[in-house]
């Protein structure tokens, strides 16, 4: 559904859910398993409003999981691993790297089914955008 606000909004048997208010979402499902992914953004002077959200969804994640999420350290790189990981991956993942700033990760890996090759990975994040102080949730859920 989109909101009043032009924002996603999925319910679970009509009731709200843990995704609303999504700027973006998108879900991928081969036949081997899938991948759901949305976006929260921020405009730049709301960080507090984006970090009190972000702590409101570990809290909601945390609730439902068999394991907590585990918070994931901040990786800093220096200007050599960027160029050589932009070397690697591409001019857009290097730019990433210097504009990004990782406020919080969280991240969760639990057993799904028979198999022990096959997980449920949650992660979930804060970035802001130095480019102009915008941040963003994101939360992905993928199985394969």
């Amino acid at each position: 559904m989109v909101n009043a606000k032009g924002l996603l909004d999925m319910t679970l048997d009509g009731k709200p859910s843990f995704f609303r208010d999504a700027s973006d979402c998108d879900i991928d499902s081969p036949q081997e398993g899938f991948d759901l992914g949305c976006e929260w953004d921020y405009p730049a002077g709301e960080g507090e409003a984006a970090e009190r959200d972000f702590s409101r969804m570990v809290g909601r994640l945390n609730a439902c999981l068999p394991t907590p999420l585990e918070a994931v350290a901040q990786v800093t790189y220096t200007e050599a691993q960027i160029e050589e990981l932009g070397a690697k991956y591409g001019p857009s993942f290097a730019e990433y790297l210097r504009t990004k700033k990782q406020l919080g990760k969280f991240e969760a890996s639990i057993p799904a089914g028979a198999d022990a090759d096959v997980s449920l990975e949650i992660e979930l994040r804060l970035e802001r955008d130095d480019r102009d102080g915008s941040l963003e949730i994101s939360v992905s859920f993928n199985r394969y």
